[in-house]
């Protein structure tokens, strides 16, 4: 069986915010991807594969050599041992503790003498934001916990997505395929066969049984929509002109609450909360609302949330499209507050003006208890936000974290 940490190494807990001096402060923009799938998930192992003089230093590295060929060889010898048998095969292509810690001693070797894995750990990743949590670690401690997650990333999706190991969130995350169907044992033999027909780097056969894995299980959640900025493209060209001084709050954040019956666009629960928000905006408590859930509720659901929300914004509620930003990926209160914030850093809002929170009651009594905060530090490892102050039964104000940067390795539909 794959061995699989779920806690992400390396992730500290802040209560105070994440100091940025001497470190490299996080971009304020939209990151650009070539392939979100990948890049959300596994920045680290793209820019090891994109960066050619990165790609060079890793190619030169004898240990890692050692390591490849030595994979090489028993994915092949599996692909002979394992025949159909769908969870041997995506085991031949995972990562065991010992090969993880191997790989990475390898790469603090690579690192001493790279300018280019140097400059990777330095000033790349940093900048992405999306290892902020290991802002204040040595730059190769920082290569080494994003490698390390990456893999333990991967094992992950082999396990859930391929083997049908039950995910944290059993209800909504799940295996899509039949793992034992004919159809699926002969299209994971020939992606496995495919991924090990080449000499690769040391990461990619895992990689590529992991992606085509998720697209398999139609798990490309994370993708979909990207690059967001197209879609908020109304608000982004409105933003610059908002003057903040003349609202309370520099936005409206509106929680997904998503249908549990099939077919159904936007829960009856859903309209009410974008109502209030809609009243909120135009009252002018805030210049944008920004209306958070994906493809969640139920399981594999044709509807976004995010989308069917803001349809219901201008369509009955008469919100202009300049006012609303979509966050289309979040699957939970937790990350609904974290991907909102988001989009507060990379979009240019202010993060030192207070943002209100609207919602339902008793989801407003979750996120305004210290059950929730527990829960984030469990969960994402932070708290995503800070100064929550509840002020009716329906709206609470706080202030974003940067911390909500960090991207989350084990859960593949939202990292």
């Amino acid at each position: 069986m794959l061995r699989i940490r779920f806690a992400v190494l390396g992730m500290l807990v802040f209560t105070a915010g994440i100091s940025m001096q001497g470190a490299t402060a996080p971009i304020k923009q939209p990151l650009q991807f070539h392939d979100a799938l990948v890049e959300k998930n596994f920045y680290v192992l793209a820019k090891f594969k994109s960066e050619r003089a990165v790609a060079a230093a890793l190619e030169a590295q004898p240990s890692l050599k050692a390591i490849t060929l030595g994979r090489e060889r028993f994915i092949e010898r599996s692909l002979k041992s394992c025949r159909k048998n769908v969870t041997c095969l995506v085991n031949s292509v995972g990562w065991t503790d010992e090969e993880i810690h191997d790989v990475s001693r390898a790469l603090r070797q690579a690192y001493s003498t790279s300018s280019a894995l140097q400059k990777l750990a330095k000033e790349v990743i940093p900048a992405s934001g999306l290892r902020i949590l290991d802002q204040s670690l040595a730059p190769e401690d920082l290569l080494v916990n994003a490698w390390e997650d990456s893999a333990r990333g991967l094992n992950n999706i082999l396990s859930v997505y391929g083997a049908g190991t039950a995910p944290r969130f059993a209800k909504i995350d799940s295996i899509s395929i039949d793992p034992n169907s004919a159809e699926i044992k002969d299209h994971v033999l020939n992606v496995v066969k495919q991924a090990a027909s080449d000499s690769k780097p040391f990461f990619e056969p895992t990689l590529d049984v992991a992606v085509e894995l998720l697209k398999m299980n139609h798990r490309d959640e994370a993708a979909r929509f990207e690059p967001l900025q197209e879609e908020n493209k109304a608000a982004l060209h409105h933003i610059p002109s908002i003057d903040w001084r003349r609202y309370e709050y520099s936005s409206i954040l509106v929680p997904g609450w998503g249908p549990e019956e099939t077919g159904v666009p936007l829960s009856p629960e859903g309209l009410v909360v974008t109502k209030m928000a809609a009243e909120r905006y135009h009252a002018g408590k805030a210049p944008l609302i920004i209306v958070s859930g994906g493809y969640v509720h139920p399981s594999q659901t044709p509807y976004c949330e995010a989308i069917e929300m803001k349809k219901a914004l201008m369509e009955q509620f008469h919100v202009p499209e300049e006012a609303i930003l979509i966050e289309p990926h979040a699957r939970h209160t937790t990350t609904n507050l974290r991907n909102a914030a988001r989009l507060i850093y990379r979009y240019g809002i202010p993060m030192s003006q207070k943002a209100l929170v609207t919602t339902g009651n008793s989801q407003l009594e979750v996120i305004v208890s210290q059950t929730f905060v527990e829960r984030c530090q469990r969960e994402l490892g932070y708290v995503p936000y800070t100064a929550m102050k509840k002020l009716s039964d329906t709206d609470a104000e706080y202030l974003y974290s940067i911390e909500s940067l960090h991207a989350d390795a084990i859960d593949p539909l939202d990292p």
